[in-house]
Parts: C-alpha cells; sequence; structure tokens
C-alpha cells in the first residue's frame, strides 16, 4: 500500500489556515552538514501567500542555524490524528505583533501548494524475491558526497539488498565493507532496481552489522525521506517495490503450498 496519501489543494488550505489558526507545532528539517536535523517550532500565523513559523530552534548539540531566503526545508506537523509532510522554500525573517503588545521574530516560508499525509504501516518490511534484484552502492557522507570512482581514498562499497522498507534495508555484501562503518555513521546510497535500472539516491545511518552462514549484511535506516521532495520521491519508489515484493512473496508462497 501507499505510504503517502497526496492531499488535494482543499484539503491543503483546509489544513495550512487550520495549523496557522492553532498554532500548531512543527517540526522543521534541514541538512547538517552531511547529516539532518530537527528544530522544533509552530505555525504563528498566514501573511498572504506565506506560512509564518515561530523562528525554529535548535537542539544544544547543534549551532544555532541561519536560514537564508530561497533555502529549501522540510516541514512536518501533526493535526487530525494524521502526521502531514511538505517541503517549503524560505523567504525570510520578519516581526509579527503579538497579543501582548510586544514584537516577535517570525520565519516566512511559501505556503504549501502540494502536501503529503503519512499513512500509519510505514515499516512494513518485504524480503526481495528471488527473482528480482536490487543492487546498492554506497559511500561515507551523505548523497553530495558521491566520488566520481572509487579510489582508496574515497572508497565507494557494492552489495546486494536482502530486504528493504520505507524506514530502511538490509545489505548482503563483503566483509571489507563493514571494516570502515561505525554505528551511526552516514552514508549516501545508489539503489538501482531490477533489469529496467530505476535508481534512486538516498541518505541512510549505519545500524548494525550481523554474519549469517558466513555472509555479511549491514542494517541501514534512512535518513530524511519525507523532508525534501526528492525524498518524497524515492519514499513512494520504496512504497511501491515493498508492495510488489509482497504481492511476489506471496504468489510464492501460494505455489509451494499448492
Amino acid at each position: 500500500m501507499a505510504v503517502l496519501q497526496e492531499l488535494s489543494a482543499e484539503q491543503i488550505n483546509e489544513l495550512t489556515e487550520a495549523a496557522a489558526e492553532r498554532n500548531t507545532p512543527m517540526v522543521i528539517t534541514i541538512r547538517s552538514g552531511v547529516s539532518w536535523a530537527n528544530l522544533h517550532s509552530r505555525a504563528m500565523g498566514l501573511d498572504g501567500a506565506h506560512l509564518l513559523l515561530e523562528m525554529p530552534y535548535s537542539p544544544e548539540s547543534l549551532p544555532p542555524h541561519e536560514f537564508v531566503p530561497a533555502e529549501r526545508i522540510g516541514v512536518s506537523f501533526k493535526l487530525k490524528h494524521h502526521k502531514h509532510l511538505f517541503a517549503a522554500t524560505v523567504v525570510g525573517q520578519q516581526r509579527i505583533l503579538m497579543e501582548d503588545g510586544t514584537e516577535a521574530p517570525v520565519l516566512a516560508v511559501v505556503a504549501p501548494t502540494r502536501m503529503q499525509r503519512l499513512q500509519r504501516r510505514v515499516y512494513i518490511r518485504a524480503d526481495v524475491p528471488d527473482n528480482r534484484i536490487v543492487r546498492a552502492s554506497f559511500w561515507l557522507g551523505g548523497c553530495d558526497s558521491e566520488p566520481a570512482g572509487t579510489t582508496p581514498e574515497n572508497p565507494v562499497y557494492f552489495g546486494v539488498v536482502r530486504n528493504i522498507s520505507a524506514g530502511g534495508f538490509q545489505l548482503e555484501t563483503d566483509p571489507s565493507s563493514a571494516e570502515f562503518l561505525e554505528s551511526g555513521d552516514t552514508v549516501g546510497v545508489r539503489l538501482v532496481f531490477g533489469v529496467s535500472g530505476e535508481t534512486i539516491y538516498v541518505d541512510a545511518q549505519f545500524r548494525h552489522n550481523e554474519v549469517t552462514d558466513g555472509k555479511t549484511r549491514l542494517g541501514f535506516q534512512f535518513l530524511g525521506l519525507t523532508e525534501t521532495p526528492e525524498g518524497l520521491v524515492a519514499l513512494q519508489v520504496i512504497s511501491a517495490k515493498v508492495s510488489e515484493y509482497q504481492r511476489a512473496g506471496n504468489r510464492t508462497s501460494t505455489f509451494k503450498d499448492n
């Protein structure tokens, strides 16, 4: 089943207005170096075609983030028992008059014209069927750090995906691929699906390494899929593949039972 539901223009306007009226808490996602950071904010109102947000504040572990015009950020919020996601473009900072007569700085972003609703069963995991193949290559750093070619200084490692979900994937690879990784490392990943060569690029975090029957399997968690337009496209592709592999697995089980 689809992980993301596209909302209509009417639904988007209704949700944006409701969030602004209720000062709904918002999570702002930005790139911080080669990783992702979540900042906390809330909706403060609408100003024409702009949504006004409380100036996002960073965790103590991160330096303050300076927002600049035209910067792309991810925004998510919960309303009406659902999580909603959209990518926004920063307009700039301005000040608004508060009820107590004081002025407060806010971040103005372009009000969303596209929004997704995150459905619940996000992390259904599917094994890649024997008659399918998903190839993966990965390197230290995020997608933007992809080397032009593999070298001793900037290695690219390769493997075959054995199972996948909207939350992450497990990769079977050469044991040497695990030697340079530590739990929590961010990597850039290129996933190539089947003979068609459908390809997506994603950021992921290395979580664990296990050896089974002499084979090394690495576990990765996807990062930032719901926070950028490119990530949302990748999430839709992954969701479709999970559904396809589930159907193929069910057919295989039926054939075996018969």
